[in-house]
């Protein structure tokens, strides 16, 4: 065709989307979604990603450098911004230590930076303190400690002060967001820092990390809070040697004119610093001169790049697919509408390719203008929640990017998709005879028998290489990102097996047309006007089938994960028990479990747990387990024996026998797994150690290991043999030169206490005793599956807005025929009955279809995970709440929301014979 005959065809095209404003409106709206979304992801990813002078700013803030000491009196290898990793080089066998090994070794590092920086340079400490604890209003929240001078400029980039003011009283901090969330604190409230607990610190201001948002911090004055916890936490240490274990670093302020390269990064780490220089962030050395790149030990897979380029390659994929097949009956209807204009444009002499021109011409015209809008939609909305992005992200943005090539990008991925969308129709349109045209009268085919013997051989053949792949094909190295040629060869079968229901979707659609004359009026004329009209009706199923069979998919992937994992908990006590693990045997030991108590009213008795162990020398003991084939992965802990009375008998291992008590009070041991006890009722302890001790004169060394046996009773008990192989009584152990270590407490109330009251008590526990844990038994957890609740969504979504839409077109198509029905006298409600019942059926049998493709690639991946060395058998949960909502509750919904909305008289037009 020439040019002017395109512009021909655009304007033809152009005159017909201005006149169906409705239909317009509609292809606009589905090409713009998905370029809008993909231009809200690729501008939110660029916008995330740092220049070299935003990522050293977040880095060394507004000062020119950042100097560690690493490993002072070694050699270090860093990469130009050391933050992006750095080690200590570990010295050769025989070599000895360089000069600069040497003197830095024994200099003080403040005076060796200051030698070795530019004459004039200030240093400023960027000190880090250790985690700890902070009162809150709940108990005790885990907090990172540091200490800067937020009004000096230096900070900023690297720790902004974002509201309220600085510190700049004794006794004042500043805190993260993300801290205050976790304490339920605000500024002007109170907090105490474990091991400080007499002082209390005032909360002024809120900081802030530009790259890490979610960090829990607080931040005092230079000297106002780290020194004091050091000394609270080693009292009797003194605080030179404390100096001397840490890593100190400075924030170095350049003198006018000086600079820093990366001969003199070299230099200090020849001294055992980390030097990351401003100067040398933005003009780095050449990859060759880092010595870091080519002695780093760390690995990177070369296939780990692909996985974000596959995952969007799939979402756009996807995202492309679904636009075509719902946009590609909007131009169907369009064409139809228009085929008397078309014919006559055939009958004044235009060829076939002019006819296809004008309907492609409608996809290039609204392809543009949704791309144009679902760009600008996409960059205003980000501009929009840029603060809350930032938030969710975590880190804010370096910049706010607008990459000029990537939007061109995506605007012509959208414009492909309305070409693609209208593609089909316009060939539709030019095979069209020009008498069906002019008078109306278009001939309906049968499907065609190839395509539907091709779609059944690619579902036959796709189902037989997912199988295959799950059970035949061997693991191997990652092939495409981290998926092996197994996963890949399920995941192949399974698209082409979705592929072949695709192709065979217009021989469904016209089979249940069959069934229509066996139905009521209302239902019948549904029926045959979808079958009659498969090209509006077969891609609106396909993008159903499509959404849903992945929303399933992933479905049953991830609740037969979540039930597998339900299997293999192995809970640490009885469901509900209250755990106190310590291990304090000081005068501290009957004041913990007290506290527990009075923090937590209704616990019931206790239980005092120990746990049997051999001491074979001053200081030196080992735990004793019992000799057996025990299955390891059954218990909660590593094999060993517990000690105590009927208590521990009860609240631990949640027995209550009478004979196994009576046992118990006899000084027997109690043994919870039959493979543990011999024939003979004797348990045999291991004793571990001694072995090695130095022996005196005309003694006989002893074995390493020795078998003690002891006259045992048996519980048959699965459930309380995952707690411990055995229970021994306290008053036995004297006999048998065996010792009792305490381990805690348990106590089983009647209901578990709430997660606040647990966090009460493990902070009253935690100032008696620093290693105590509070624990509650609250039995397995499921974890929140974000992705597969936004699949069900999007597949809700699509199935509601395919099946609309199918709808909406087959409303306008089959206006005539609504005509010609109320002109005969039909009531009013047949086109309410016809539009809910299409509607339904669109959704129905998308959403079946679906869900029954959903479950092979789902099940072929657990099979393939499951038949690995040691696995277990793989548990196949199919998820019934999110098939109900999308095969049965979802095409109702559909189905009513299409009646509701649909008017149930028609004006009747003159009708031109």
């Amino acid at each position: 065709m020439r040019f002017g005959a395109w512009k021909v065809a655009l304007r033809l095209a152009r005159r017909d989307a201005l006149r169906a404003k409705g239909r317009s409106a509609l292809i606009l709206a589905m090409v713009a979604l998905p370029v809008l979304g993909v231009t809200g992801a690729d501008v939110v990813h660029r916008s995330g990603q740092l220049t070299p002078a935003e990522r050293v700013e977040r880095v060394v803030g507004g000062a020119d450098a950042l100097v560690t000491a690493l490993s002072p009196g070694q050699s270090v290898e860093q990469a130009p911004v050391a933050e992006d990793g750095a080690f200590a080089v570990q010295p050769r066998p025989g070599r000895q230590p360089t000069p600069e090994q040497l003197k830095a070794a024994g200099a003080d590092p403040a005076a060796l930076v200051t030698s070795l920086l530019p004459p004039g340079s200030t240093l400023t400490p960027a000190r880090t303190g250790p985690e700890t604890g902070a009162s809150s209003p709940e108990g005790l929240v885990r907090t990172l400690t540091t200490e800067a001078d937020l009004g000096d400029p230096v900070w900023r980039g690297r720790l902004d002060l974002v509201k309220g003011r600085a510190p700049t009283a004794p006794h004042e901090l500043a805190a993260t967001q993300a801290f205050l969330d976790h304490a339920g604190l605000s500024l002007g409230s109170t907090t105490t820092v474990q091991g400080l607990e007499g002082t209390p610190y005032t909360l002024t201001g809120v900081v802030e990390h530009p790259g890490e948002l979610g960090r829990v911090e607080l931040v005092a004055r230079p000297g106002e809070l780290l020194d004091q916890l050091a000394a609270a936490a080693e009292p009797g240490r003194p605080a030179a040697e404390r100096a001397q274990s840490a890593h100190p670093s400075w924030l170095v302020h350049l003198p006018g004119g000086a600079a820093l390269d990366w001969a003199k990064v070299q230099l200090f780490n020849a001294h055992g610093y980390t030097l990351t220089a401003r100067s040398v962030a933005l003009d780095p050395p050449p990859y060759g001169a880092v010595p870091y790149f080519r002695d780093s030990a760390t690995y990177r897979d070369p296939a780990a790049g692909n996985s974000t380029r596959v995952v969007v390659a799939t979402v756009t994929g996807m995202a492309l697919l679904e636009v075509a097949l719902l946009a590609g009956p909007a131009f169907a209807v369009g064409a139809r509408r228009s085929r008397r204009r078309l014919a006559l444009l055939g009958a004044a002499g235009g060829r076939r390719t002019h006819i296809g021109a004008v309907v492609l011409g409608g996809g290039l015209v609204l392809g543009l203008a949704g791309a144009a809008l679902g760009v600008a939609l996409g960059t205003g909305l980000v501009a929009a929640l840029r603060p809350v992005i930032e938030e969710v992200g975590g880190a804010r943005f370096g910049h706010f990017a607008l990459p000029v090539p990537d939007l061109l990008a995506i605007a012509g991925i959208g414009l492909l998709t309305a070409l693609l969308a209208a593609a089909l129709p316009a060939w539709q349109a030019a095979r069209r005879s020009v008498t069906a045209g002019l008078t109306g009268r278009d001939t309906v085919r049968a499907p065609n028998r190839l395509v539907t013997v091709l779609g059944v051989a690619l579902i036959l053949g796709g189902g037989a290489i997912a199988v295959y792949g799950a059970g035949a094909v061997r693991r191997g190295l990652p092939v495409v990102s981290t998926y092996d040629t197994r996963t890949l060869t399920v995941l192949g079968g399974s698209v082409t097996a979705e592929l072949g229901l695709l192709a065979c979707t217009p021989l469904l659609v016209a089979l249940f047309g069959r069934l229509a004359g066996r139905l009521p009026l209302g239902p019948r004329l549904a029926l045959r006007d979808s079958a009659r009209n498969r090209s509006r009706t077969a891609p609106a199923v396909a993008a159903v089938m499509a959404a849903v069979a992945g929303a399933v998919a992933i479905g049953v992937y991830s609740t037969s994960t979540d039930a597998e994992n339900r299997r293999d908990y192995r809970p640490q006590a009885p469901y509900g028990a209250v755990q106190l693990i310590s291990h304090d045997d000081g005068p501290k030991a009957a004041q913990l479990p007290a506290e527990v108590e009075k923090q937590l009213t209704g616990l019931g008795g206790r239980a005092d747990v120990g746990q049997l162990v051999y001491r074979f020398c001053d200081n030196c003991s080992s735990t004793v387990a019992l000799k057996g084939p025990a299955d390891v992965r059954g218990l909660a802990d590593l094999p060993h024996v517990a000690t105590g009375d009927v208590a521990v008998l009860h609240n631990l291992f949640d027995v209550r026998d009478a004979a196994a008590e009576e046992a118990l009070a006899a000084g027997k041991l109690l043994v919870f797994d039959r493979s543990l006890i011999g024939a003979d009722g004797k348990a045999v302890l291991l004793l571990r150690g001694g072995g090695g001790a130095p022996l005196q004169p005309g003694q006989i060394p002893r074995p390493d290991l020795r078998e003690v046996p002891v006259d045992a009773v048996l519980v048959d008990d699965p459930a309380a043999a995952r707690f411990a192989q055995g229970l021994m009584p306290t008053t036995a152990l004297t006999g048998l030169g065996l010792a009792s270590a305490p381990q805690g407490a348990v106590w089983r109330p009647a209901t578990p206490p709430d997660r606040k009251a647990q966090q009460r008590a493990a902070a009253a526990a935690v100032r008696l005793d620093h290693y105590a844990e509070l624990t509650v038994e609250r039995g397995y957890q499921p974890k929140s599956d974000a992705i597969t609740l936004a699949l069900t969504g999007f597949a809700a979504l699509v199935v509601l807005g395919a099946a609309g839409i199918a709808t909406g077109l087959a409303a306008a198509d089959s206006r005539q025929d609504q005509a010609t029905l109320a002109a005969v006298g039909a009531p009013p409600r047949i086109r309410r009955t016809m539009a809910g019942l299409q509607c339904a059926l669109i959704a129905l049998l998308g959403s079946v279809l679906g869900a029954a493709n959903g479950f092979v690639p789902a099940v072929g991946l657990l099979k393939s995970r499951a038949s690995g060395a040691g696995s277990q058998p793989a548990l196949i949960t199919a998820p019934w709440g999110e098939l109900l909502l999308v095969v049965l509750v979802l095409p109702v919904v559909a189905g009513l929301l299409a009646a509701l909305f649909t008017r149930s008289r028609v004006a009747l037009g003159r009708r031109l014979s």
